[in-house]
C-alpha cells in the first residue's frame, strides 16, 4: 500500500495542492477525507468506501484549473524495475473527473478518467520504471475540468512490482516421521483387543506416543490394548524421529457394542411338561413362541429371530425399551428338534437361546374301512405321530380279539383266523409311546368295517 494509502489514518501521509475542508467540499478544488460525500456536500449520495465500505477515502470536489496536484507521494523501489501503481475511483457526479500520473514531471500513461456512472467503484492501473536512482516522485494531477461534475472520491492506492534475490541455501535432509495406519474401523461386541503399527516404520525408529480417549498413552512401536466398556472411542498416533521431524495422525474409529441379554425363551402349551432339558409338547393344544430380553438404550431398532427345524419367525422393529416379543398359535414340525431365538441390536451382536423340544405321542383312529379288496380303504390305517411304540388290540362286539400287533406300521386287513371277518362294529384299544412321554398315551375307539 502507499503510505495512509486508504485514508484510515485521515488527511496524513500525502501532499496536495487541493485546500482541505472537514466539513464542506462546496467549493471546486477543495477535498475532505472521510466515509461519506454526502456529509460534506448535500447534493452528492452515499457512498462508502472502497476498503470496508464504512473507512475513510479522500472526497474530491475537483479544481476547474489545469494541472491541480490532487495527490503527491516520494516512494522508493528497486532501481529500474517496472512498478504498476492503482487506484480505485467513484464518481459522485457526472461527466467524470481525468486524471493524469506523473513521475517526476513526466507523464506515465494515458490520461485516466473516472467512473461515468455515480456510485460505482472503478480501478486503474498505470505501470511506469523505477528511476535508477530508486526514489520516485508520484503525482496524481487533475486536469481541466467543468464547473459541474468532475466530482468523486479515491481509495486504495497501492504499488505491484517482481524482483529477484538470489542466495546460496545448504540442505540437509532429515529422516522423516511419516505414518500409515490402516484405517478399518475396529468393532467387538462386549470388548474388543486390537493392535496397530506404523506400516511406514517397519524397522522401528521412530517416537511413538499413541493416545486413546480411555486415558491410555502408549510409546510402544505397536498399540496393543484391549476396551470393556461399550462406547464410541477416538485417538491419534504422534511420530517423531531423532532429527526432530513429527507427524501425526488420527486412529480408525474404534466402537464396543452392547450384547443385549436374552432372558428367556418362551414355548408356551397347555399340557406340556418337562422330561429333563426336554420340553414334551401337547400338539393339540395351542402353542405359542416368545422372547424376553433386556431394556436397554435405545441405538436403533433390533431383531430377534426364532428357528424351529425348518420354521422360522422374526421381528424387526424391537426398540430399546421392549421387553418382550412373540407369535401365537405357531404350528411346529412334529418331532423332536431344537428351537432357538436369537437377538440381534442394531450394531451387529447377537444373543442366543435354545431349547431341546419333542411332543406327546398321538394316534388317530378312522370310523370306517372297507377291506374288499380293491385297492381303496382295504386296511385300518392308525395315523401316528411322535410315536415309536404302539399296542393295538380289536375286538368285535361279542368281546372276541380279533386282531393284535405291536409293529409300528402293522395294520389290520379285516381277516380273522384266516376268513374274512363280518361287517360290523369293532372296537380297538391303542396304546401309544416315544421316550419322552412318562406313561404310554391311551386311546378307545370304534370302527365300522363294511364290505
Amino acid at each position: 500500500m502507499a503510505t495512509n494509502g486508504n485514508f484510515s489514518s485521515g488527511n496524513s501521509g500525502f501532499l496536495t495542492n487541493y485546500i482541505y475542508n472537514a466539513t464542506s467540499i462546496w467549493n471546486a478544488g477543495t477535498y475532505s477525507v472521510g466515509p461519506n460525500p454526502n456529509s460534506v456536500h448535500p447534493n452528492f449520495g452515499s457512498w462508502g468506501d472502497h476498503t470496508t465500505g464504512t473507512g475513510n477515502y479522500m472526497l474530491v470536489n475537483g479544481a476547474t484549473g489545469t494541472n491541480k496536484i490532487l495527490w503527491r507521494q516520494t516512494r522508493t523501489f528497486p532501481p529500474g524495475v517496472q512498478v504498476t501503481m492503482q487506484w480505485w475511483a467513484l464518481s459522485f457526479a457526472s461527466p467524470a473527473g481525468q486524471l493524469q500520473l506523473k513521475l517526476s514531471g513526466t507523464n506515465a500513461g494515458a490520461v485516466a478518467y473516472t467512473p461515468s456512472t455515480t456510485g460505482a467503484w472503478q480501478q486503474t492501473t498505470r505501470t511506469f520504471t523505477a528511476p535508477a536512482s530508486g526514489t520516485a516522485i508520484l503525482n496524481l494531477i487533475t486536469l481541466a475540468g467543468p464547473n459541474s461534475g468532475n466530482d468523486f472520491g479515491i481509495d486504495d492506492i497501492s504499488f505491484t512490482y517482481e524482483c529477484q534475490a538470489y542466495d546460496t541455501v545448504w540442505i540437509f535432509s532429515k529422516r522423516e516421521a511419516q505414518i500409515l495406519l490402516d484405517s478399518t474401523s475396529i468393532f467387538g461386541c462386549d470388548s474388543v483387543c486390537f493392535e496397530i503399527e506404523n506400516g511406514l516404520d517397519t524397522n522401528g525408529l521412530l517416537n511413538y506416543q499413541w493416545v486413546l480417549s480411555d486415558g491410555t498413552v502408549d510409546t510402544s512401536k505397536t498399540f496393543s490394548h484391549c476396551l470393556s466398556d461399550s462406547g464410541h472411542y477416538s485417538g491419534f498416533l504422534v511420530t517423531t524421529s531423532d532429527e526432530g521431524c513429527s507427524d501425526s495422525v488420527a486412529l480408525p474409529p474404534i466402537r464396543v457394542g452392547h450384547t443385549r441379554q436374552l432372558d428367556s425363551l418362551v414355548i408356551a402349551n397347555d399340557g406340556s411338561i418337562f422330561s429333563g432339558a426336554i420340553q414334551v409338547l401337547n400338539s393339540k393344544e395351542i402353542i405359542g413362541l416368545g422372547a424376553h430380553f433386556e431394556a436397554v438404550p435405545s441405538l436403533g431398532l433390533d431383531s430377534v429371530f426364532i428357528s424351529a427345524g425348518s420354521q422360522s419367525w422374526s421381528d424387526g422393529i424391537i426398540t430399546g425399551n421392549q421387553l418382550a416379543t412373540g407369535w401365537s398359535p405357531v404350528v411346529l414340525d412334529p418331532g423332536p428338534q431344537t428351537v432357538c431365538a436369537f437377538l440381534f441390536t442394531a450394531e451387529g451382536c447377537v444373543d442366543s437361546v435354545c431349547r431341546q423340544i419333542a411332543f406327546f405321542p398321538t394316534v388317530e383312529v378312522p370310523n370306517v374301512f372297507t377291506p374288499n379288496r380293491d385297492g381303496v380303504n382295504d386296511e385300518l390305517v392308525l395315523q401316528t405321530t411322535s410315536t415309536d411304540q404302539i399296542k393295538t388290540t380289536i375286538y368285535s362286539r361279542w368281546g372276541t380279539k380279533v386282531f393284535e400287533s405291536s409293529v409300528l406300521g402293522k395294520h389290520w386287513d379285516g381277516t380273522f383266523e384266516g376268513r374274512d371277518a363280518a361287517p360290523g362294529v369293532y372296537f380297538l384299544t391303542v396304546e401309544v409311546a416315544n421316550p419322552y412321554a412318562p406313561l404310554p398315551i391311551l386311546s378307545n375307539a370304534t370302527v365300522h368295517l363294511l364290505r
